[in-house]
Formats: structure tokens, C-alpha cells, sequence
């Protein structure tokens, strides 16, 4: 037998491997497993392994037909060549990630190709002309996957939906929504069936008729979906009962109806920048299930008496009908309350306003004691006028109209929940697992490194341990560095029929009852109660399956994480538009969060952007992992989270949704903005990991410009600061 055909025998039986036309190289030891493909842009990508197991590189060769994010089964290789990452090939693709991508049409003579958005695709989409909906060239267009690649054939698809062209108003955020899934209209059954619901409200002797009682909403000036009323009494005992009516959405909302199942598809409302996706039809969300003052309304009602300590030593559950006093929004209840401003509709809701303040406090108190963690980070809001464009970043404050109303929420959510716990059937949760192991030695050596001698124990960690810490800390310079990384130790919350309490608020157990209107869950908490009071209407005999609630419980989850990737993408976009004219400018910010390819510096407006360390031309810097800092190899200089720097914006790429700042002030901007791009181009750590943490996967890229380190010329004065001061906000809301 020649050797031709033993090396033909051995590539068949997959011990060879072809590399070029008759070169062949050895197929790796033969074992598999499976993960997440991520490519990064048309070279080459990584599948990522679970915790704990080394990401496997796969060269551009050896990625078959897998697209960014497929679920594939990948063969060992061996370690790519001067490095120790394992190298892999792409045997099998097990899952597709990517039915539908958002990409610009480029029309050919006898056929066209959709470009992705999404570079990490690294596949253009050929689209048969039949299959354009007429498109011209230029538009960007949503495009279904109809054959997948394969080695020497594109992947093909048909244009679904045309997402408009450039300079339409409200394309960019177009593109996202379509990126994430996100529909942008109900279909037209759903609607149909939404006009047919019956909006009379009439009296049943069920329900607990609580017209007459004084109650309230309070919601921010905009909101439309008002799902959630409040009212509060004083009892003969110093007790008070405090009242919670939520909208009665389970009525409306029919078990497997087409509206039920739209809703269940969605699983939440998504606010993105500009305009709100909500979970249920308009004639819903802001018509007859919005508790609008001076209305009859069907409701579910969770009363509860609280003692001074904030127990809840008494309760009732039940469907009501109610009637809003006034609507009440955060501002005007927070002037009333903490500054006696009071407009005077107001003035008759005073005293019962006063008293839910004493509740809140009384509340908030309880849970400080049980040891809830309670993290006030700035929010910022970005105005736009009417064609999208970002005018300025208001800061959102949290007042104590928002503390009140948030402190009623949880003390309702964790009662009926409780209740919920107590029939003893399958349930739905919301809950907060312990922190991993892994995080939290990585955050215990975080502060033993800034001094704080502290031991963590991951099998009695409780939620007071670290709010001891942030007590112990508060007021010092490290209060900052401390927070953040408290926060990054926490798990994700979720939805779950596994009741394991929610560490965050240190509660035992927890659901979500109050926006029904937002969040299916709150639906099949509302459907659950009902089942369990042998209530007329609301539910279905599959509501109370264990088998669905498991099934929705998991779906809502996913959706809710898609809807916060989609929000925060939005809020992206618009920032680092709203950041284009400052090109050039010197700021003050605070290191935010540090990586493998740089740090990411957070300005008093609430933007963000990285210093790439290709960019940190005064030393030779590398990311000391284990105490989450960069040290400068030469000097010794170490840049630390939360340490205030001052930066030059060097570029606001809107179409990446990046911020690039460099360190100090600049001599020749144009020089720095040349370097950043071919530094860009050859980078892949930026879009392996979140801006918030650091990479498994990213390299510190120093390589890709440390041929021209000694062409820039950056000069630090020392937290000089210059802004725009007729584009500087205030931050009031």
C-alpha cells in the first residue's frame, strides 16, 4: 500500500486531518465536547467551555459551518502553536443560534448578500433575488436562514422584514430589537381579541369592594402601565394595614387565549430608550388593567398588618374591586413629604401618604436588620428629542417616594409568596442564589489586597457579611471598589418552582406578585392564588402544572435577559452618540472596571469608556488578575477600581457602541485616533467579555501596537478637567 493511500485511509477514519490541498495534519486525540462557538470577526473563534475548563481556540479552517454562538461538539487538537490554549475543530454543530440576522443589503446583478451587523458572525448571507422583498441596496433588513454554510457554499436566506434605510428616524434602534427578537407589533388575532374583552366592571359579592377606600398610585410623570395601588390604615393596636392592589390581569387575560400566549412568548415588557415594547395589547397594558384614577377596577389585593418591627403578623389575599383616589407621581411625593410642597389635590391623601412613609421606614429597617443588601447606584436617563438625537444624560435620583413605594412591592411579593409556600403545591419563585465559591475568593482578595482582613466562608456566607463590610468601609476611599465588587459576586436572580430565598434581600422566600401587566411570572403568581382560593375564572387546570410553571419559570427568565441586553444596548447606542461632539475633550472619570485589554473609565454623566492598554503608552502594563489592578511592569504604577483619572475622548464609534478614552490630554488627536483603529482591527479581547468583568478569553493585545508606542504622546495634568459647559447637565430629574 502506497503512502498516498494510507494518508487518504487515515483522513478517512479521521486520524488526518486535510490543512491544504495533499497536506494533511494529525486529527487530535479524538475527544469531544460540546460548547458555545464564538467567533470574532472572519479569523477565527473560541469555544467556551463551562466554569472552570480552559476555552478551546479554533482557527478559521477548522470552524466548519459553525456561526457565532452555535452549540457545537468540538474534537482536541493539541495547543495552538507558542501558545498553551487548547486548539479545536468543529466536528458537529449541535444547536443554531442565529434563524434571523440583522444586516445591511448589498444588491448584485443576479442576486444579493446580506452583510451582519454583527461581525462576529463572519458570514454574509446570499439572498436570491426572488427573496428581497425588493430591498435596494443599502437597506438593512432582517434576513431568515434558509440553508447554513458549508465549506465552499454561503449560508442562505429569504429577507423578512425591511428595518428601513439610513437617516430613517428610529432605524438604530430598529436593528437592535430585531437583533434581540424583539417584536415590534402584536399580531393582528391578538389584537383582534384584545378589542373583544368585555371592559365593564360589575359588582361581585366575591370580590372585597374597597371603592370607597382611600387609595393611590405612584409612579414616575410617564408611566402608563400603572399596575400596582397602595393604601395604608392605623389600627387600634399601633399596628398598621397596609394595603398592595395590584392589577387583576389574570380576568382579562385568559389561560391559552392569543393574547395569553403572545404574552407568554414575550415574558416581559421591554423599555428601551425611545419607546416601550410592552407584554400585553395597549387596550391592556395602559386601558382597563391600569389602575387610572377615578375608575372602577378589578384588582388582586394583599392586605397585610405590620407591627413596629415590620412583621407581618396578619394578612388576607384576596380579588378585589378598587378605585384610585389620584394618581401620584415620585417628584410631587417627594416635595409633599420632604419639603411640604403640596399641590392641593394632594392635601386630603396627605396623612395617609405620611403614614406610608412610616411604614417604608419601618419596613426598611427590618430588612436592614435581617441583613439585606441594599445597593444605591446612580441611574441616568438619556433625553432625545423627537428624531432620536441624544440632547442630554439626566441623573435618576432614588428618593424616598421611590424607597416608599419599592418597600410596600417587596414586603407584598415576599407575603404572597410565603402564602404561596404554605399550600404546599408547585409555585413559582424569584430567587437569589448564594454566591459562588469562585467569586467569592476573588472577592475576598480584592480586599484583603486594600487592607480589609476578611474571611468568607462559601458554606455560611449570609447576606449581613457583606453588609458588614460595606458598613465597615463606608466613608473611605475604598467604599467604591468595595461595592462594585460585592455586586459582582452576586449570582443572577431568576424564576424558579425551586424555592432557595433570595440572598440579596436576605429573604427566605420571595416571588414576583405586583406587575402582572409587565411580567408574565406576576400572571402565574395571580393564576396560582386564584387555584388555590377555587376562584371562578383567571386560570386553567396547566397553570398549576409543575411541569409548565418549570417550563415558563426558565422561558421568563431567558426573555427578562434578553429584554436587559436589549435596554442596555439601546442606552449604548445613544450614549456614545451623545458622546460624537465631545471628540477631543479632557474629562474626569473613575476606573469603573479593569481587564485583560484595559480599564474601563466611568465620567460623572454616567458614560463609560475603555483606556485600551495598547493605548497606556508610559509603561509596559499587564492586568494583575488576582487583586483586580494594572500594574505598570517598569514603574510600578498600579491603577486600581475606582481610582479618578483623567482621560481624553479619542472616538465614539456609534457603530460598534464604543467609547475609546486614552489617558491624560493629547498633543496630536488624529495621530491617537489612527493608532486606536489599527489597534481595533487587530484586537479580539473588547467584544469577548462584558464591559462590567473581566475575560476568560481576551489577550492583553499589547503586541498590536507596541511597534508605535513611541510615536504618542500623551501628557497627564494631574485630574485637570475641561468640559462643554453649555452641554453639561445638572442631573435633575
Amino acid at each position: 500500500m502506497n503512502k498516498a493511500r494510507i494518508v487518504r485511509l487515515l483522513a478517512k477514519e479521521e486520524y488526518l486531518m486535510a490543512k491544504y490541498t495533499d497536506v494533511y495534519k494529525y486529527a487530535g486525540s479524538g475527544q469531544e465536547v460540546e460548547g458555545i462557538y464564538k467567533g470574532y470577526r472572519k479569523s477565527f473563534g473560541f469555544v467556551i467551555m463551562p466554569d472552570g475548563i480552559d476555552d478551546i481556540y479554533v482557527s478559521v479552517e477548522n470552524k466548519g459551518s459553525a456561526m457565532h454562538n452555535d452549540k457545537v461538539r468540538v474534537r482536541i487538537l493539541g495547543s495552538t502553536a507558542g501558545n498553551q490554549k487548547k486548539e479545536g475543530l468543529v466536528v458537529e454543530v449541535l444547536e443554531r443560534a442565529n434563524e434571523t440576522i440583522v444586516g445591511t443589503y448589498d444588491r448584485q446583478q443576479s442576486f444579493g448578500f446580506v452583510i451582519p451587523d454583527d461581525e462576529r458572525i463572519g458570514e454574509d448571507v446570499y439572498v436570491a433575488l426572488e427573496n428581497t422583498m425588493n430591498a435596494r441596496s443599502g437597506a438593512k433588513v432582517l434576513v431568515k436562514i434558509i440553508s447554513w454554510p458549508e465549506k465552499k457554499r454561503k449560508a442562505e436566506g429569504i429577507i423578512t422584514e425591511i428595518l428601513g434605510y439610513e437617516g430613517d428616524v428610529g432605524l438604530d434602534i430598529n436593528c437592535i430589537m430585531a437583533n434581540h427578537k424583539i417584536p415590534f407589533s402584536f399580531p393582528k388575532q391578538v389584537l383582534d381579541e384584545s378589542l373583544r374583552i368585555d371592559t365593564i366592571i360589575r359588582n361581585n359579592p366575591k370580590r372585597l369592594d374597597l371603592r370607597n377606600e382611600q387609595l393611590v398610585t405612584i409612579d414616575g410623570e410617564d408611566a402608563k402601565d400603572l399596575d400596582d395601588a397602595v393604601s395604608v390604615q392605623v389600627l387600634d393596636n399601633g399596628n398598621y394595614k397596609l394595603g398592595v392592589h395590584i392589577a387583576d390581569v389574570s380576568h382579562y387575560v385568559i389561560s391559552g387565549s392569543e393574547i395569553d400566549r403572545e404574552a407568554y412568548k414575550r415574558g416581559t415588557s421591554v423599555y428601551l430608550v425611545d419607546r416601550v415594547i410592552p407584554m400585553l395589547p395597549v387596550a391592556l397594558s395602559n386601558g382597563i388593567c391600569s389602575l387610572n384614577a377615578h375608575e372602577d377596577r378589578y384588582a388582586m389585593t394583599c392586605l397585610m398588618e405590620i407591627n413596629e418591627a415590620g412583621k407581618v403578623v396578619d394578612y388576607t389575599i384576596t380579588p378585589s374591586i378598587i378605585n384610585v383616589g389620584r394618581r401620584c407621581n415620585y417628584k410631587e411625593v417627594f416635595k409633599a413629604i420632604d419639603q411640604n410642597i403640596i399641590p392641593d389635590d394632594m392635601i386630603p391623601f396627605m396623612p395617609m401618604l405620611h403614614n406610608l412613609y412610616k411604614v417604608s421606614q419601618i419596613l426598611n429597617k427590618m430588612r436592614q436588620r435581617r441583613g439585606a443588601l441594599d445597593f444605591d447606584f446612580p441611574e441616568y436617563r438619556v433625553m432625545l428629542d423627537h428624531d432620536g438625537t441624544p440632547l442630554q444624560i439626566v441623573k435618576r435620583e432614588r428618593t424616598l417616594a421611590e424607597r416608599l413605594i419599592e418597600e410596600c412591592m417587596l414586603i407584598a411579593n415576599e407575603t404572597v409568596a410565603t402564602h404561596l409556600k404554605n399550600t404546599h403545591r408547585t409555585s413559582v419563585y424569584r430567587i437569589h442564589e448564594k454566591p459562588s465559591e469562585e467569586k467569592l475568593s476573588n472577592f475576598q482578595t480584592v480586599l484583603n489586597y486594600l487592607g480589609q482582613n476578611i474571611l468568607l466562608n462559601a458554606d455560611e456566607i449570609e447576606p449581613r457579611n457583606f453588609q458588614d463590610i460595606l458598613h465597615a468601609i463606608k466613608g473611605t476611599d475604598i467604599e467604591q471598589v468595595a461595592q462594585i465588587m460585592t455586586l459582582r459576586s452576586m449570582q443572577q436572580a431568576k424564576y424558579s418552582i425551586e424555592n432557595v430565598g433570595h440572598f440579596g434581600l436576605a429573604s427566605t422566600c420571595y416571588t414576583h406578585f405586583t406587575s402582572p401587566i409587565r411580567r408574565y411570572p406576576d400572571l402565574m403568581v395571580h393564576r396560582l392564588l386564584k387555584a388555590d382560593m377555587h376562584w371562578e375564572d383567571g386560570y386553567k387546570l396547566r397553570d398549576v402544572k409543575e411541569e409548565f410553571l418549570a417550563r415558563a419559570s426558565e422561558h421568563s427568565s431567558i426573555q427578562e435577559q434578553v429584554a436587559v441586553a436589549a435596554e442596555r444596548e439601546t442606552d449604548d447606542l445613544k450614549k456614545t452618540q451623545y458622546m460624537v461632539p465631545f471628540v477631543g475633550q479632557v474629562f474626569t472619570g473613575h476606573v469603573s472596571s479593569i481587564t485583560s485589554f484595559g480599564m474601563f473609565v466611568e465620567l460623572e454623566n454616567g458614560i463609560d469608556g475603555l483606556v485600551h492598554i495598547s493605548m497606556m503608552n508610559d509603561d509596559y502594563y499587564f492586568y494583575d488578575e488576582e487583586h483586580f489592578v494594572m500594574v505598570g511592569k517598569r514603574t510600578g504604577t498600579i491603577y486600581r477600581l475606582g481610582q479618578e483619572v483623567t482621560v481624553t475622548l479619542v472616538k465614539a464609534d456609534v457603530e460598534r457602541k464604543q467609547i475609546d478614552f486614552v489617558l491624560g490630554e493629547v498633543d496630536n488627536l488624529m495621530l491617537i485616533q489612527e493608532q486606536l483603529k489599527q489597534s481595533s482591527n487587530k484586537s479580539k479581547g473588547r467584544n469577548s467579555s462584558s464591559k462590567r468583568g473581566s475575560s476568560r478569553n481576551s489577550s492583553s493585545n499589547r503586541s498590536s501596537s507596541s511597534k508605535s508606542r513611541s510615536n504618542l504622546k500623551i501628557k497627564s495634568k494631574g485630574g485637570k478637567k475641561k468640559t462643554n459647559k453649555s452641554k453639561k447637565s445638572k442631573h435633575k430629574k
